[in-house]
């Protein structure tokens, strides 16, 4: 049986160092691209494709970064073939539910043992159900919802918005980030912000906080 080639992307070297040494992937795994950001992490995969994609949600390398739900959305265009696994600091199952829509088998916390990360691998690659780690499992179950049917209160693009709103980004760097019009990127803040029932700036981002967006 051939070897499962895989890419990792975490904007922390020290991650990237540990998962590399790890020796649970022998003798099936090779680790073919260590990657810190999520433009570096597309432009691999475009020059050479792997089956399999462990990914870190958050990473903030760059002067325009590529992350979060954004980046699975392009991975899902540039690597269709492979699987991904999402590694994740993120407490929201909303965005779980969202990661899952786009293609997600598998996402791991980074609170769970590294470990983790070669199981879910195998277990996705072994073509099981969806892989969730203890942590997220935890996660899932307290809010009620069973993963894929945990559905986001925000969409995609809402989200979107929301967190770089959040980081402290103007509307105007949000369109050109997102490839949007400032007034598309203004309506889905609005919108957002109904939805959440937040009535000023300072209690979207204080959503965005508690909900573990950013």
């Amino acid at each position: 049986m051939s070897l499962t080639t895989i890419a990792i992307a975490d904007d922390h070297p020290v991650v990237i160092e540990m998962l590399k040494r790890l020796p649970q992937w022998e003798p099936d795994f090779l680790i073919s691209h260590c990657c810190n950001s999520g433009e570096g992490l597309i432009d691999a995969l475009t020059r050479s494709p792997v089956d399999l994609i462990v990914v870190d949600y958050s990473m903030n390398r760059g002067d325009k970064p590529i992350d979060g739900l954004r980046l699975l959305r392009k991975l899902r265009d540039v690597a269709a073939s492979a699987q991904c696994v999402m590694l994740t600091a993120q407490k929201n199952p909303s965005i779980f539910a969202a990661a899952l829509r786009l293609g997600v088998k598998a996402i791991v916390s980074k609170e769970d043992g590294i470990d983790e990360i070669v199981r879910a691998c195998r277990h996705v690659r072994a073509g099981q159900t969806w892989y969730f780690s203890p942590t997220v499992r935890a996660i899932v179950e307290q809010s009620g919802g069973s993963g894929r049917d945990t559905l986001a209160r925000l969409t995609q693009k809402e989200l979107d918005v929301v967190r770089l709103f959040a980081l402290g980004h103007s509307l105007a760097s949000i369109a050109e980030k997102l490839g949007r019009s400032v007034s598309t990127v203004s309506t889905q803040k609005y919108t957002a912000m109904k939805k959440l029932q937040a009535d000023t700036n300072t209690n979207l981002i204080r959503y965005a906080y508690e909900s573990g967006l950013i």
